[in-house]
């Protein structure tokens, strides 16, 4: 086979070599050890997948779930799937252990949950120009002793950063920096990024970004020390300086925060607009309402940062919009229009296999930034308190985490990653009345070259994890999970189901048999 597609980067004499080696022996996604890695490459129309959404019922599966029986009968291998057809695979040569997703032209940059000196445990770029056959190009250096999987790619500046920051990790390296890694993708060669600078963070602990033009929004997520929100000045990549900070406690008489994530109007992927506003997932030191909350959601005035004033203020608008967890936090969130209106879908997460109820989404009106008011949640049959006995027993995590949209100033549709759970395809068109249209959830792949069992999450890998963000590009979807690598899928409207109605996006898509529900058809249940 030829191996010269694939640049393992770095100064480890022989990685290359290394790399072949492993491409011809490593397992298949979930297949049997000893058998060598086959091309992933399909050709036809996606599967046609119908079929009902889940009734509870005794004995029945629980919508998202992966029971486990499933597991033990080996039926978890296969993905579960319901009006969503597969394009496109790749495994990231089944290394396992894979963070974030970002993208910039027709490739996908594929981080690593950890960084480490392993020469798979980096940023792997590939190539999509045919989504029925995703092609790793090449694995850049990890930095060991971090977390590696925040990643985001800008369409408007080709600016690519990574973040690094300082964590335990399965690879038992000691704490490592935690930095920015500022990269540019070439025009006409996106899977080639060229690293340019890096800013270092010193003690302070960032956890996740946003890119506006050359900016970035990083949050604090570990506290002190360091405020819940600092602004990166990239547009000299090669010395990025901070420009400014925010934290909750610039208030008089307000608690301290820390931010998990945040989205930015006019941010690629985001509603159009001048960067003028911030939508930050705060969790706050004490609680400031009643019931006594400390997660929710503020907006920020950036204008200072945007009109280029020198030491700019971001000020709050509105008041902290808080609501009540019984477990973990405010994760991340999207600025969109839906029907003319301005919402944030948020997200939740637990973070754990041990508690029930998990995580939800939330559609949140901040038409008038004044008076934000949550107008409806989505969740999962799974997370309803009356089958966590049920739902606790497969070792999983059914909680949301990231998302997309088919359009962000015209949303209809919602892509939401939702770690065990899979892919969940929402109907967002009434936003007080979200409804689930379809879903993909990848088979697990119990045999992949990295894992982790000393946590409490992910550890087993019989069930697969989708944490990452999600793009809607040329009528397909792409998404990331922990075990299974890159994934292509594509949503097919019930209406259009054996239409053969053609599908326009560059190349022709997959077809592979999928079953549609995970137990006998007469049940109409599927996960």
């Amino acid at each position: 086979m030829r191996c010269r597609a694939i640049n393992i980067l770095g100064p480890e004499i022989g990685c290359a070599i290394l790399a072949c080696l492993l491409l011809v022996t490593s397992p298949t996604a979930g297949g049997p050890r000893g058998q060598p890695l086959r091309a992933q490459r399909v050709s036809g129309r996606p599967a046609v997948l119908s079929g009902q959404l889940a009734q509870t019922a005794p004995g029945g599966l629980l919508q998202g779930q992966v029971p486990l029986a499933d597991q033990q009968s080996g039926r978890s291998l296969t993905p579960y799937a319901l009006n969503v057809g597969l394009v496109g695979h790749n495994s990231v040569l089944n290394r396992g252990l894979n963070g974030n997703l970002a993208w910039v032209d027709d490739c996908a940059y594929v981080s690593a949950f950890y960084g480490g000196t392993h020469p798979y445990a980096g940023l792997a770029v590939v190539s999509v120009t045919d989504p029925a056959n995703p092609r790793l190009v090449q694995i850049f250096p990890g930095t060991p002793g971090t977390r590696e999987g925040q990643v985001e790619g800008s369409q408007t500046s080709r600016m690519l950063v990574v973040m690094t920051f300082s964590d335990y990790t399965a690879f038992g390296d000691l704490p490592g920096p935690n930095l920015l890694e500022f990269y540019q993708a070439p025009v006409g060669d996106c899977s080639h990024p060229v690293r340019v600078g890096t800013y270092d963070f010193g003690p302070i602990v960032p956890h996740e970004f946003r890119i506006w033009g050359d900016k970035i929004f990083v949050t604090n997520f570990g506290g002190f020390p360091g405020p819940s929100l600092m602004v990166i000045d990239a547009h000299d990549m090669a010395n990025p300086q901070l420009l400014t900070t925010w934290d909750l406690s610039d208030e008089p008489g307000m608690p301290t925060s820390i931010a998990h994530d945040l989205d930015i109007l006019g941010a690629d992927d985001a509603l159009a607009g001048d960067g003028s506003r911030a939508y930050v997932n705060v969790q706050l030191s004490q609680p400031i309402a009643w019931p006594p909350t400390r997660n929710g959601l503020v907006i920020l005035d950036t204008s200072e940062v945007v009109g280029g004033k020198p030491n700019p203020v971001l000020r709050r608008v509105g008041p902290v919009l808080t609501w009540s967890l019984e477990c973990c936090l405010s994760h991340s969130a999207a600025i969109v229009s839906i029907a003319g209106r301005r919402y944030i879908l948020a997200m939740d997460e637990t973070f754990r296999t041990d508690f029930c109820p998990w995580g939800s989404a939330r559609i949140i009106d901040v038409q008038d930034e004044t008076q934000p008011v949550q107008v409806s949640t989505f969740s999962l049959q799974v997370q309803d308190p009356a089958n966590c006995t049920q739902a606790l027993g497969d070792n999983a995590i059914y909680s949301a985490h990231y998302l997309g949209v088919d359009d962000p100033n015209n949303a209809k549709l919602a892509f939401f990653t939702w770690y065990s759970s899979g892919l969940r395809v929402v109907d967002i068109s009434n936003p007080a009345a979200p409804r689930e249209v379809g879903y993909f959830n990848p088979g697990a792949s119990p045999n992949t070259l990295f894992f982790d069992t000393s946590l409490t999450h992910m550890f087993n890998r019989n069930v697969d994890y989708a944490i990452s963000y999600v793009r809607f590009y040329q009528g397909n979807i792409w998404f990331t999970s922990v075990y299974g690598g890159f994934w292509v899928v594509q949503y097919q409207p019930p209406t259009t189901l054996g239409t053969g109605i053609p599908v326009t996006n560059g190349s022709p898509p997959a077809t592979v048999t999928i079953p549609a529900t995970g137990v006998p058809p007469a049940t109409g249940a599927a996960p």
